[in-house]
């Protein structure tokens, strides 16, 4: 089994603000996937080979994978959603699922805001909850406008043993020796080896504020579209009983499933387990045989 799936689509769709690349896997109703920071659309390799009876979307973020950034894609959690919404409608998307994990979490949900009826249903982890600020994400965002912040990141990210600390990676997943393997050729070695995309990472995480987070209460309650949430139990960055508390400002009907020895990436650590989750959820709405 390849990374995406046995024949993968490689390809990219037009927005006029830059060409969004992703890949594509299987048939079916179509679920898209969306990358937190700094990481790609890779980040689903494992997961999409799983989701039998579906077409998965991966796509990579301007400034990440093979999205380019452009003066025309703001580096911003506004930027970013608003390529999502014109990716949905690109594609002409009319019922997709969106997955998002991360920032990507936040993305998906503000994009769903946007397209209630182009969206049925979403699929988060590991994401931003309103009224919780992380500590390492607030040093970084607060770091990443001192003068020398791109050099200090970059080594920080480079250093295998400080990459493997919680000041960096070590905090995204219960077994650390992950971040080693090929998760580290596929997500952490594109940064480094790209001077643009380590620009982007900064620029992203120096234009993130809690003022992006909190307002997700009040989109919450626009949300009537079925929701499940994948959690990872010992997530030191979003709480999982505060990710449970916060299922119930969703206006639409929304289910909580807590994933054991696993921390902020689920998807990474336990992958099977986070597609049987996914197919279950999705098969309940679409009635396909799981």
């Amino acid at each position: 089994m390849t990374s995406f799936g046995q024949d993968p689509v490689k390809d990219a769709v037009d927005i006029g603000k830059t060409r969004v690349a992703y890949t594509k896997t299987g048939s079916g109703p179509d679920v898209l996937f969306i990358h937190g920071w700094p990481l790609n659309g890779r980040t689903w390799r494992h997961v999409v080979p799983l989701m039998d009876g579906y077409t998965c979307w991966a796509i990579d973020l301007p400034g990440t994978g093979n999205t380019p950034a452009t003066e025309r894609t703001p580096l911003t959690v506004a930027g970013h959603v608003s390529v999502v919404v014109s990716v949905i409608d690109a594609l002409g998307l009319t019922d997709v699922t969106l997955v998002g994990h991360d920032s990507g979490g936040m993305i998906a949900r503000y994009a769903a805001e946007q397209r209630p009826d182009a969206v049925g249903a979403l699929v988060l982890t590991g994401t931003e909850i309103p009224g919780h600020h992380p500590p390492l994400v607030s040093f970084f965002s607060f770091s990443a406008k001192l003068p020398g912040f791109k050099a200090m990141f970059k080594a920080l990210v480079g250093n295998k043993v400080i990459s493997r600390t919680p000041l960096v990676f070590g905090g995204t997943v219960s077994d650390r020796s992950l971040l080693d393997g090929e998760m580290r050729t596929n997500l952490i070695d594109p940064i480094l080896a790209d001077d643009a995309a380590m620009t982007a990472a900064v620029e992203m995480i120096r234009n993130f504020s809690k003022a992006h987070v909190d307002p997700l209460a009040e989109t919450h309650r626009n949300l009537t579209m079925p929701t499940l949430l994948i959690w990872g139990e010992d997530d030191p960055f979003f709480p999982v009983d505060s990710a449970r508390a916060m299922t119930s400002q969703f206006a639409g009907p929304t289910q909580f499933e807590v994933v054991s020895n696993a921390k902020l990436l689920v998807h990474e650590e336990h992958p099977q387990r986070f597609a049987e989750l996914s197919r279950q959820f999705l098969g309940e709405l679409t009635n396909i045989e799981r």
